[in-house]
């Protein structure tokens, strides 16, 4: 699973009038290696009367009439990898007066699309004090529903709409813990992942994780909130890094944390010299005495024996870089606390 920088498809309008020349602003946010895609409808035609790739289009509506414009945002994190996000809106186009807005609820955003108005009066249903800015940034105490109203002139002809409009509040969060499954019989692999984000509130939520061996889970509502995984059962400790990402309507949050996965270990009995023969100068020593192994020896046939060797930790025993010398036949002598080992092995 691949992540980068999810967008927020946004853009505001001037000059919306019968004749007149509208300019849009693209105001997007989060972008990276981004594409943009507008598009323009007219009421009762049903292919569109413009589209454009531009970051900011200017365009002359032909019609008094209803339109749609639309905006869509790519972000191209590798060539087949993508986040995007898409604003639709509807304008009225005419030569008179038109009060028109929409919500961007997400982001206590509102966008004027008022038609031949040059003065604005904002009501955001909340008690607060009325606003002139043409698009306001307004945010709510609370989630709840509330009626706005916008009246719109031009000095000498008003228009006033209102809305019922629902706000969201931001308390997503993609922080998590994770421990060792206690009903597993292979504890060392098994592995309970559970977000800190609470499990009532994100029901609408949509999670994705990434374990960091190659498994992922994508999953709406609560199943996804917390999830057990199994890691490979390796011989050594392994490290993975595992990612979450929460969505919501409105959110998105993201987090990684690295865990550190215990090896299952192997059974070493006895003692063992291998390979023989030796091809590719590795000569390894395993022995399940590794803690009463004082020294090891490597002897020739001659009965001498070669120095400067250098021996190499390793889990249940030792190794050797032995491919600098000649082929032949070689002992091994491994010294104990309580006792001799001699292991023939060949060089090739």
């Amino acid at each position: 699973m691949r992540y980068g920088a999810v967008p927020v498809a946004d853009f505001e309008v001037s000059n919306l009038c019968y004749k007149s020349i509208a300019s849009f602003s693209n105001t997007s946010t989060n972008l990276q290696n981004q594409v943009f895609e507008w598009t323009i409808m007219q009421m009762g035609v049903s292919a569109p009367i413009y589209t454009s790739t531009a970051t900011n289009i200017t365009f002359q509506f032909p019609v008094k009439t209803t339109y749609t414009v639309s905006l869509a945002v790519i972000n191209y994190i590798t060539p087949t990898h993508t986040h995007s996000d898409f604003v639709q809106r509807v304008i009225f186009i005419d030569s008179i007066p038109i009060a028109n807005f929409d919500w961007k609820g997400c982001h206590d955003k509102f966008a004027n699309l008022s038609c031949c108005s040059n003065s604005f009066t904002w009501s955001f249903g909340d008690s607060s004090p009325t606003s002139t800015v043409i698009s306001p940034v307004h945010s709510y105490s609370a989630s709840n529903f509330y009626t706005v109203s916008l009246t719109a002139g031009n000095g000498t002809l008003s228009d006033t709409v209102s809305e019922s409009i629902f706000t969201f509040n931001n308390f997503l969060t993609a922080s998590f813990t994770f421990s060792l499954d206690p009903d597993s019989v292979n504890v060392r692999s098994d592995y309970d992942f559970k977000s800190d984000y609470d499990s009532l509130a994100g029901s609408t939520c949509n999670w994705n994780w990434a374990f960091g061996d190659g498994q992922t889970l994508a999953a709406y509502g609560t199943p996804g909130w917390i999830t057990k995984h199994k890691y490979p059962a390796y011989e050594r400790d392994s490290t993975y890094i595992v990612f979450l990402l929460v969505k919501d309507i409105c959110y998105s949050a993201f987090s990684q944390k690295n865990i550190l996965i215990k090896g299952v270990g192997k059974t070493v009995i006895g003692t063992t010299v291998f390979p023989s023969p030796v091809v590719y100068g590795y000569l390894n020593i395993e022995s399940s005495e590794k803690d009463n192994l004082i020294e090891i020896k490597l002897i020739d046939c001659l009965g001498k024996r070669l120095d400067n060797l250098t021996v190499y930790d390793k889990p249940y025993g030792y190794y050797l870089w032995i491919g600098n010398i000649s082929s032949g036949i070689y002992t091994v002598q491994l010294v104990f606390k309580d006792r001799i080992e001699n292991h023939k092995i060949i060089k090739e």
